[in-house]
Order: C-alpha cells, then sequence, then structure tokens
C-alpha cells in the first residue's frame, strides 16, 4: 500500500472531520483504514484492472456504530462488506452498505468490476462514514403506515440489524420474498408490511409485524420449503401478535 495524500479537513459551522487517503491497492492484500480522532469519514481510492481484478480495504469499527460504505468508478463497481465473523452484505457500486453493524472488530470491504456490466480499467474512491448507531424509535414508527418497507429499511438502519439478528441465515430469504411491496398497513398498535417475490404472490411472501410502543420486530415467510405454509421468527414466540397471525391469514 502506497499512501500518495493525507488531508484532515474540518468544517467550522459542523464538527465533521474528513481524511482523504488515496491507496494504491494491491490484489489480495488489504489497505489499512484509519480513522483519526474526531474523524467521520474516509475516502479510499484505489486502481482496477480488468473484471478479474480487486481490491481490499480494513478497518476497525465497534458494535452498535453506524456503517455507510459508497463506491464510485470510471466504470460500474461491486463493493462486498465483510463483518469479522465472516458474514457479508453488499451489492452493486453506489451505497453497498448503510446500517448500523452489531461486531466489533476488522471490517474488510472488497471492491471488484461488475460482472453484469463491460469490463474497464481505472480508479475508484471508496467513502466510509462511520457515526453512532442509530436504534429503532417505537415513538416514530407509526408514521410509516402507508408509505413502503423499503422507505422503512432506508429510515430505520437499526431494524435491519435487529432483523438480521432475528432470522440469521434465512434473512436473504425474507428480503428477496420483498421484491413486490406493498403499502405497509396498521393493525392496532402493530405495523404490517408485506411482499412477495415477483410473479411468485402467494406462494412466496414475506410478512414484517412492528409493534408500534416498542419497536420489536416478528416475522412470517411463507415458502414452498415450508411445505407452501408461514414460518414464524420471533423474539418470543410467546407474544406474537395477533395482527400478524391476522395478516398471515389473508
Amino acid at each position: 500500500m502506497i499512501v500518495r495524500v493525507r488531508t484532515l479537513l474540518c468544517s467550522s459551522a459542523v464538527i465533521v472531520c474528513v481524511s482523504l487517503v488515496s491507496f494504491t491497492a494491491i490484489a489480495q492484500t488489504p489497505a489499512r483504514i484509519h480513522f483519526s480522532r474526531g474523524e467521520t469519514r474516509v475516502k479510499a481510492r484505489g486502481y482496477l484492472r480488468g473484471i478479474d481484478d480487486r481490491a481490499l480495504f480494513v478497518l476497525r469499527a465497534k458494535s452498535g456504530q453506524h456503517m455507510r460504505v459508497e463506491i464510485s468508478g470510471r466504470g460500474a463497481t461491486r463493493g462486498v462488506v465483510i463483518f469479522p465473523s465472516g458474514k457479508q452484505d453488499g451489492g452493486p457500486g453506489g451505497v453497498v452498505f448503510d446500517d448500523d453493524i452489531d461486531e466489533t472488530g476488522d471490517y474488510r470491504i472488497r471492491v471488484t468490476e461488475s460482472s453484469m456490466a463491460d469490463a474497464w480499467r481505472g480508479s475508484f474512491v471508496v467513502t466510509i462514514d462511520i457515526t453512532p448507531g442509530r436504534s429503532v424509535s417505537g415513538s416514530d414508527l407509526a408514521r410509516y403506515a402507508g408509505k413502503y418497507p423499503s422507505e422503512l429499511f432506508r429510515s430505520e438502519p437499526g431494524l435491519k440489524t435487529r432483523l438480521r439478528d432475528l432470522l440469521g441465515a434465512n434473512y436473504g430469504s425474507f428480503m428477496s420474498r420483498l421484491q413486490t411491496e406493498m403499502p405497509i398497513e396498521r393493525d392496532g398498535n402493530v405495523l404490517i408490511g408485506r411482499g412477495c417475490m415477483a410473479h411468485q404472490c402467494t406462494i412466496e411472501e414475506s410478512i414484517l409485524a412492528i409493534d408500534v410502543s416498542g419497536g420489536t420486530p416478528y416475522v412470517a415467510i411463507k415458502s414452498t420449503r415450508y411445505g407452501g405454509g408461514f414460518k414464524i421468527f420471533a423474539e418470543d414466540k410467546n407474544r406474537v401478535p395477533e395482527a400478524l397471525r391476522r395478516a398471515m391469514q389473508k
């Protein structure tokens, strides 16, 4: 890793410090990114030489913090955030991760060209923000009635963290069954969000129920893997809201 430039920019109006770091990243060798005291943002630069090339960065973060990773390049990119435990999250270039994190340790960020686009050669920039985490606020959740689950997830990243903890390996199955979304409804003190896989409604579905007073999530996934029925995921299965059971019967 060759560090070419390092500057510190601080705004006088709002105390936000940004570290600008330029790297020459060697494939398979992670470039260590450091946040100096008071910094909340780092920009790391790298270079890709084709569809089979990759660049790796590593940084340390704490459970409960909020991490946002954005990638921009001369061509189409893809980014993956690898947690200390090895679990992964990411997607096509742009904002590839924006959520509270639930592990303390080294996080790796892998940048590659998108396999769905033409190969290219050139530079890219990874912008990483580490800020205090944002927990789900039950008192504010009622305002999402009539909106879509995707908007709820964008605005309440702490909810996605709780869902990952609740669902574990089933998190991907839950999200993939929200491709076709329906507006969130309120049933008493519970919000109900639901969706299905494209062209497979009534067969492959997800239902999310959230207790407005406390922000506790409950999930029901309908799939052929469960014999065509629903499987319920709850932190306390003895307290599954009746609103979720009613939604499962619709």
